[in-house]
């Protein structure tokens, strides 16, 4: 089967941590957005070729992505140049399609358990002969498509982000942006209007298919979105660790602290101290950083690869990305570090107070202004304070004094 994921775009609600990186290469527990998807779809052993819309420019970081795994002969990418629209990003795989039967388009920014998925959803199509089938989350949300779907999993109608709809009681359900369409999707997406905002949507193109025949529902209790930095926090935790990650391996000592030797989880329930560091679960360690005696780590702490804590620092809350450093006596929490950001000794990041809920708590967070956001290559000096939740660009340069 042709697979077909869509990643055009600038990714600006994610920014920015977007301005030094695509958006399919964020980091879930250490991997790429992008890699956690095409791993599932892979383990699904239904994966023929893999196709990557992109925008212009992002083609060759694209395909550093996956470069090192073993299915990246299988990976074509392509280009969406202008931008317009869903169905027009999809559009722009149809040479690599050929004349397969079915294809599978899903969004490039989705959380799923993909593998388990896509074997029900073209079971599901197959059952109710379905012109396409989606796969769709219970409940609203006005940054998605919302539908009705009838008891034997077809849809009823559709909506592109339904902003404004009334609460009536009735079922609703999210479009999880994972379809399955056959091989008339080209020429229906040639017959697909504009629509109101001025784009060829794909949910357009659904409903035209729609007036021909069923379309089919799968639904999903397991599903979320990356829009914003708060969702890319609240994604670490969506997979469970992989295995070889509760394995400990690190180096030790009293000179150097803790380095882990690969990437190392510490589970939610475990507390613990090793090389006069202390660890309070859940965190990460990224294989190659190094934390220096005297921190405190977590709770919800996930550390990139090849970092540097200084000593006597205390991180919660607090995603890092690789290559990142925070030098000596720092107190960081309710931050997300972009990748090669370095800040200085004595600085405090902490726009929520330090308290025994947040250290205690295990709850999602959703107000960006929670958060500090700290774009990729900036630079903190030392002794920088920052008690409000605000964004800094990447390639910043924060003082003291500022």
């Amino acid at each position: 089967m042709i697979v077909i994921i869509i990643a055009a775009g600038q990714a600006k609600r994610l920014r920015p941590l977007t301005e030094t990186r695509l958006k399919g290469s964020l980091p879930i527990m250490n991997e790429p957005l992008l890699v956690h998807m095409a791993d599932m779809i892979e383990e699904s052993g239904l994966m023929d070729k893999l196709v990557i819309v992109v925008s212009p420019g992002q083609v060759e970081k694209m395909r550093a992505i996956f470069a090192s795994k073993e299915y990246s002969n299988k990976i074509e990418v392509t280009i969406q140049d202008p931008a317009q629209g869903t169905a027009d990003a999809v559009a722009q795989a149809e040479p690599f399609v050929g004349n397969e039967k079915h294809c599978l388009v899903m969004n490039g920014d989705i959380l799923a358990p993909l593998d388990a998925i896509i074997p029900e959803l073209i079971d599901h199509h197959k059952k109710i002969n379905a012109k396409c089938s989606m796969v769709v989350f219970p409940g609203e949300d006005e940054r998605y498509g919302l539908l009705r779907i009838t008891d034997d999993g077809k849809v009823l109608d559709i909506k592109e982000k339904a902003k404004g709809d009334s609460n009536d009681g009735e079922q609703k359900y999210i479009n999880a942006g994972i379809y399955l369409f056959g091989n008339d999707l080209f020429d229906t997406i040639r017959a697909t209007p504009l629509s109101e905002r001025g784009e060829y949507e794909i949910t357009d193109t659904i409903s035209l298919l729609g007036k021909k025949g069923a379309i089919g529902a799968l639904i999903t209790n397991n599903w979320m979105s990356i829009e914003n930095p708060i969702d890319l926090f609240n994604a670490q935790k969506f997979f469970p660790p992989k295995e070889e990650t509760l394995k400990m391996q690190f180096h030790s000592g009293g000179e150097i602290g803790f380095k882990a030797a690969e990437d190392i989880f510490f589970d939610a329930e475990i507390e613990i101290e090793f090389s006069s560091v202390f660890f309070k679960g859940p965190v990460l360690v990224g294989k190659g950083t190094l934390i220096e005696t005297g921190s405190k780590i977590g709770p919800r702490v996930y550390i990139g690869s090849d970092c540097e804590i200084g000593g006597d620092s205390i991180i919660a809350e607090t995603l890092m990305m690789k290559k990142s450093r925070i030098e000596n006596s720092c107190e960081i929490a309710s931050t997300i570090i972009g990748e090669e950001v370095v800040v200085g000794s004595n600085s405090k990041i902490i726009p929520i107070k330090l308290s025994k809920e947040l250290l205690n708590g295990n709850r999602d967070r959703n107000k960006l202004n929670d958060f500090i956001i700290i774009g990729g290559k900036s630079i903190l000096s030392t002794g920088v304070t920052i008690t409000k939740g605000c964004k800094i660009a990447a390639h910043s340069i924060v003082k003291k004094d500022d």
